[in-house]
């Protein structure tokens, strides 16, 4: 999937998103996230909102092991938005390719072991 394709797909999933939960949370204007230009921080407390847990997180996959190539079976029926954190706590951008609605690979330039936050 070309870069362009992820961002497509991206912003039409943070755009049904939005569509989603506007009714029943209000105005982003209203959101307790302090700084809205954290996208991220944003749309984790719009998914937490919407789907009434804390963490915002649809699915949370771990990988114990570095490795350069982590598949995950998240099991969603949708392509979800993909947010990468290795084990010192820093988010971390790669290279994701959803291959269905229910599995996506994410690949790194080096091993790392982490969390893959799916919302």
């Amino acid at each position: 999937m070309s870069l362009q394709s992820q961002l497509n797909s991206f912003v039409l999933r943070v755009s049904e998103l939005f569509d989603r939960v506007d009714a029943r949370t209000g105005p982003l204007d209203s959101l307790a996230t302090s700084a809205k230009h954290d996208l991220v921080a944003a749309i984790n407390e719009l998914a937490a909102r919407d789907s009434g847990s804390s963490s915002g997180v649809a699915y949370l996959h771990t990988q114990n092991v570095p490795a350069t190539s982590w598949t995950i079976n998240h099991n969603l029926g949708l392509r979800p938005a993909v947010s990468i954190i290795d084990t010192g706590g820093n988010e971390v951008e790669a290279e994701v390719s959803h291959t269905s609605a229910n599995q996506l690979v994410i690949r790194f330039a080096i091993p790392l072991a982490g969390l893959a936050r799916l919302i």
